[in-house]
């Protein structure tokens, strides 16, 4: 993995919670605001490669993906959730990542 790779999620409301679920790698983190789901996210995925590391795997090694109807959420995601400033740490081995906002719909 480079630090160019970009994680994908999609994020949706589940009660008062916004919830965002990885597609690439099964990580899911939530917030209670929309704007805080990208740093939550990214600690989500901080928190994983310090886990992996730490087992002596490489950075997200053995985490599988999403189940198929996050990465179709994702797909039928008409707008996206981004950061207005930097929420990668300068540690993980990823550019950034691309969250969309599904539908209630799609839920």
């Amino acid at each position: 993995m480079t630090s160019e790779t970009v994680i994908r999620a999609v994020a949706f409301q589940e009660g008062d919670a916004w919830v965002v679920q990885g597609i690439e790698y099964d990580i899911a983190a939530h917030a209670w605001e929309p704007a805080d789901l990208p740093a939550a996210f990214m600690r989500a995925v901080a928190d994983n490669v310090i886990i992996t590391e730490s087992l002596g795997r490489r950075a997200l090694e053995g985490i599988k993906p999403a189940p198929d109807r996050f990465r179709e959420m994702f797909d039928r995601a008409r707008a996206q959730v981004v950061a207005t400033d930097s929420v990668t740490p300068a540690r993980l081995p990823v550019g950034g990542v691309n969250i969309r906002l599904a539908t209630a719909s799609a839920v």
